[in-house]
């Protein structure tokens, strides 16, 4: 559709600025005429930069997460409104101070590597607390019930340290180098996502009685 008709769906609206958020905020007199065109509108022919801003809004207002991609400064506002605002790296100055990423080949396969390194990521932070908690929770352990038990820690300082240093530089590696998997059961990661699951709960128990 074209912007024209856009705004006719959409309706009223009202525009302020918040000098907290430095940004401009949109709310719609009726968000649910916006429901109309959230999932089906493709391309909005001949937009300016206010269509852009009313519909990453829009977006938003309504829980969704939008990653907005531009290059002028028209796009300024809508890059910074969206959740993650992608600049190519030939765009202005002010496009680039106002997204969050900038690709510098201006190929969009780069967004699509960028979402599975992000994921890849995600399920590695998972495995790096699994993995540090586990040892912690037994040398914890072992301190405590060894002062208890025998008068003494078994382990000194140093040795919890150097401990620490060790397990803290395996993890980081791990985190480093474990590339994204094409197999990957769930398709996205969404906000409501709890990063400790009980399976890893189960897995840090079991492992450190073990």
């Amino acid at each position: 559709m074209d912007a024209k008709k856009f705004h006719e769906i959409i309706g009223n609206y009202t525009k302020t600025w918040h000098g907290e958020d430095q940004q401009w905020k949109i709310l719609f007199s009726d968000l649910s005429k916006f429901d109309q065109i959230k999932n089906k509108l493709k391309i909005i022919a001949r937009a300016t930069s206010e269509e852009k801003l009313l519909f990453v809004s829009g977006i938003k207002l309504k829980g969704g997460i939008i990653g907005m991609t531009g290059e002028s400064i028209t796009d300024a506002e809508a890059l910074k409104q969206a959740d993650v605002g992608f600049c190519m790296g030939t765009g202005c100055d002010v496009s680039k101070d106002n997204s969050d990423l900038i690709i510098l080949d201006n190929n969009f396969i780069s967004i699509y590597r960028s979402i599975l390194w992000g994921r890849a990521t995600f399920d590695n932070c998972r495995k790096f607390l699994q993995f540090q908690l586990t040892i912690n929770i037994v040398i914890c352990t072992i301190t405590i019930i060894g002062g208890f038990t025998i008068g003494k820690i078994p382990l000194n300082v140093v040795q919890l340290l150097w401990t620490n240093l060790i397990m803290d530089v395996l993890g980081a590696i791990s985190m480093c180098t474990e590339k994204y998997d094409l197999d990957r059961k769930t398709s996205r990661v969404s906000k409501k996502f709890k990063i400790m699951l009980p399976e890893i709960w189960r897995q840090i128990l079991c492992h450190a009685v073990w």
